[in-house]
């Protein structure tokens, strides 16, 4: 365990990695941290200040650490503005006459070398040189603080036996060895979390060691795959991650201490699945889209179902990047700088062309092959609609349902209701009676009925009411909302949970199905108290869908996430 250990420590950089890591371990094993690494301020050299016992005495001694990453060679040692030799001489000469609170000015100071490789022997002397010519006796010491170091302080905090079994040991173990097989890692990765959130604990402190722990098993996966070239691993084990660290921590969120860490827990494991999902699509989406069935023939199958499927797959990666965005701009403080705010605006605009571009190049897209394919579609409707693209949103929704219609009268690979691949692979059969078996139930058509009817498409509307009375009598149009069980499992998709609203009516028109939606979206309150609601976070509601296979809740419909059914209207005759 400590070898894997140090050899993710050796992967991680400096920013927003190492820096990120090692204050919650300083925690964890009974430092007090007093300062983080920021940014855009100067820090001298420090970028973590903490308090704890000093290693001989016993006694509290105020740390300064200075962090590098991987090892510590002659360049990183001496040269340029990174190096770790100016960071030291800044502590000595600036941080610790001028910045040390006076509160900490009496006790020993330890200036920590900290790093997650190991120093290579040529620049040994140096460093030691530098240390015997600066320690001043019982106020200033040094510390090295390597990679065998910090992995220590991992097995003997965050991992150790009690918390962190030798079972979970062994499902870490192999979910970083198979990160190259992303279904197995999924698997591993997924046992590892069960075992560490199965007797989930009261006291608030030991949700947050748990908390920190999938944290940090999540970062190792993440680093790991990103060596092997292979984000997909790491992209399914950090949604998976995410919505367990959501649901173990959601209860307690609140002013007291022990609330807000766990909120700072949390918000660092969405930090960190922002991350990889855009590190995922920049690597394995963004230079395929543009081309003529880039994303298609990017698929390694040549078969048309592992196609549909993946490209699916990744337009719902795309679509939640796209929200998380809208997530954030909507939450931004009134003083959030104007560069921010562009480069916020740049990035949604940017996900917005990637998604016209993987629409457009990929035909793919007009033909969903499962049903739940609804979720794809309605995130990504939902997205389009907040960046005003009425018009090409209008046209795609109508293409997937004049698509979907022709496929099924003629038994092409029309959407069904099948989930086992070995199903999937063989649909469309002939036998009598399998159409109506595939399509017994549908939230796919009464979503593209939906949107119809908030795009006012009228002709496509008319011709989808038409399917469901000539061709879908047998077929339940339904959708699906939340109910009072769904707080406690949705998250962790713990049990079967929320409610059918049964029969759809398009036969009344656009505006009575939006009327009889409306009713139902009126009369389930549960979805109000859901926690991600209650906390401003809804984002979460769109990964759980999108992670568990659950439809979106119709609510984002009506919320204020969406313009009025006018607006878009005119917005599309001007298009």
């Amino acid at each position: 365990m400590k070898l894997l250990l140090k050899q993710y420590l050796a992967s991680l950089n400096e920013r927003d990695e190492l820096d990120v890591i090692l204050p919650d371990i300083m925690s964890e094993v009974g430092y007090t941290v007093i300062s983080r690494p920021k940014r855009g301020t100067t820090q001298y050299g420090v970028d973590v200040a903490a308090t704890g016992p000093h290693p001989e005495t016993g006694e509290r001694a105020l740390f300064l650490l200075s962090i590098k990453s991987g090892n510590l060679t002659r360049d990183e040692w001496a040269t340029g503005k990174q190096a770790l030799r100016p960071s030291l001489e800044e502590i000595l000469d600036v941080y610790i006459p001028k910045h040390v609170s006076k509160r900490y000015q009496n006790l020993p100071k330890i200036i920590a070398l900290c790093f997650g490789g190991d120093i290579e022997e040529d620049v040994r002397p140096r460093i030691d040189g530098f240390i015997d010519n600066h320690t001043v006796s019982n106020k200033i010491e040094f510390a090295e603080w390597n990679g065998d170091y910090i992995a220590d302080l991992i097995a003997t905090g965050l991992l150790r036996e009690n918390i962190f079994s030798k079972a979970l040991q062994t499902s870490f173990r192999k979910a970083v060895a198979l990160v190259d097989e992303p279904a197995v890692c999924y698997a591993h990765f997924n046992d590892l979390l069960d075992g560490l959130t199965a007797n989930t604990p009261q006291k608030l402190a030991d949700r947050l060691r748990i908390a920190r722990q999938i944290y940090l098993a999540t970062w190792t996966v993440f680093v790991w795959c990103r060596d092997a070239n292979n984000l997909e691993a790491a992209y399914q084990c950090s949604a998976l991650a995410t919505l367990r660290m959501w649901d173990l921590c959601k209860e307690h969120f609140g002013p007291q201490k022990a609330g807000q860490r766990l909120d700072e827990a949390t918000g660092k494991m969405v930090s960190l699945f922002r991350t990889i999902g855009a590190a995922f699509i920049e690597e394995h989406v963004v230079p395929y889209a543009p081309i003529d069935d880039g994303l298609g023939v990017a698929v390694p199958s040549a078969a048309s179902v592992d196609i549909n499927l993946k490209l699916f797959e990744l337009l719902g990666r795309v679509a939640l990047y796209g929200l998380w965005l809208i997530h954030t701009k909507a939450f931004l403080r009134e003083d959030a700088p104007d560069a921010f705010i562009s480069v916020l605006d740049a990035e949604i605009e940017k996900t917005h062309k990637l998604i016209v571009d993987m629409i457009d190049n990929n035909p793919v897209f007009f033909t969903p092959l499962k049903d739940d394919h609804a979720i794809e579609i309605n995130m990504t409707a939902l997205f389009l609609m907040q960046v005003q693209s009425y018009a090409f949103l209008s046209n795609w929704i109508e293409q997937i349902a004049m698509s979907s219609i022709f496929s099924f009268r003629s038994n092409a690979a029309y959407p069904c209701v099948f989930q086992d691949y070995s199903d999937l692979a063989q649909h469309p059969k002939q036998p009598e009676k399998y159409q109506e078996e595939a399509t017994i139930g549908s939230v796919l058509y009464p979503t593209l009925g939906v949107w119809l009817s908030i795009l006012k498409n009228i002709e496509a509307f008319e011709a989808l009411a038409k399917f469901h009375t000539d061709d879908m009598r047998h077929s339940t149009w339904q959708m699906w909302i939340p109910d009072t069980s769904s707080e406690q499992h949705y998250y962790a998709n713990s049990d079967i949970h929320g409610s059918a609203v049964m029969h759809l009516d398009m036969s009344n028109g656009p505006e009575g199905l939006l009327d009889q939606i409306q009713n139902e979206i009126v009369a389930c309150t549960e979805f109000a108290d859901l926690s991600p609601i209650r906390f401003e976070h809804w984002i979460i509601i769109f990964l759980a869908s999108l992670h568990h296979r659950l439809p979106v809740p119709p609510h984002f419909w009506t919320m204020t996430l969406l313009p009025t059914t006018d607006d878009a209207q005119e917005q599309v005759v001007k298009e």
